[in-house]
C-alpha cells in the first residue's frame, strides 16, 4: 500500500531522514533501494532551509509504502503486551504465589517482589493461603479439567485467569494449593502451611 504524503512537516521529516541516512554512511543502502547518486548528492549538499522550502510546495510528490501486515503484527504485539501487563497486575492483586508468577510471566523473584510493593499495601504483600472447603475444592478440580480441555490452545496464564474468574472470592494461592493437594511435589511454591512464597 502506497500513501501520498501531503503534510509539509512530514515531507520535511522524510527529506531530513534521507540526509541523516546519507550522513550516517548509508549511501550504499540508499543506492540499492533505487536512489540515484546524483539525487543523493543534490539533497545532501542543500541547506536545511531549502528542504523546508520545497516541503511546503504541494506539487512535491513524496509517497510512503506501508507493509500492512507488519503494522497489524505490531499492533497485535502491543495488545498482547498490554494484556500481559494487566494479567500480571491481576494475579498479584489476587494473591498469586511468587513461583506461579515467575512461571507464568517469566519474571524474577525480585521483579515479583517489586510489583507487589507497587500494587499492594504492606499488610497484603504476604499471608497464608487456606484450603477452601472440600466441596469448593471439588468444583475447582472439575472446572480446571474443563478449562484444560476447552481452552487447550490458550496459555496457562489465561487458563488460570479463567479458573479464578469462577472462584473470584478465593485468593489464587488458595486455588494453587487446591490444584496441588494430591501432588507429591508442589507445582507452585505454596507451602503446606499455605505461606505465600
Amino acid at each position: 500500500m502506497v500513501l501520498q504524503i501531503t503534510d509539509p512537516w512530514i515531507k520535511h521529516a522524510v527529506l531530513s531522514m534521507l540526509v541523516e541516512r546519507i550522513d550516517a554512511g548509508g549511501i550504499d543502502e540508499l543506492l540499492q533501494a533505487g536512489f540515484t547518486g546524483n539525487f543523493l548528492d543534490a539533497v545532501r549538499h542543500r541547506p536545511a532551509r531549502d528542504l523546508i522550502k520545497i516541503a511546503e510546495v504541494p506539487q512535491l510528490n513524496i509517497r510512503v509504502r506501508f507493509d500492512e501486515q507488519s503494522v497489524l503484527n505490531q499492533l497485535t504485539r502491543l495488545d498482547m503486551m498490554r494484556r500481559d501487563a494487566a494479567l500480571r497486575e491481576y494475579f498479584v492483586i489476587h494473591g498469586a504465589p511468587r513461583r506461579l508468577m515467575c512461571d507464568l510471566f517469566r519474571m524474577s523473584s525480585e521483579e515479583v517482589r517489586q510489583l507487589r510493593e507497587q500494587l499492594l499495601p504492606p499488610d497484603r504483600q504476604s499471608g497464608r493461603a487456606k484450603l477452601p472447603p472440600v466441596d469448593v475444592r471439588d468444583e475447582i478440580h472439575q472446572r480446571w479439567q474443563e478449562i484444560g480441555q476447552k481452552y487447550a490452545d490458550t496459555s496457562l496464564r489465561e487458563q488460570f485467569y479463567r479458573l479464578h474468574q469462577g472462584f473470584a472470592h478465593l485468593r489464587i494461592d488458595a486455588i494453587c494449593l487446591t490444584l496441588g493437594e494430591f501432588d507429591t511435589q508442589p507445582r507452585w511454591q505454596v507451602t503446606g502451611l499455605g505461606a505465600l512464597e
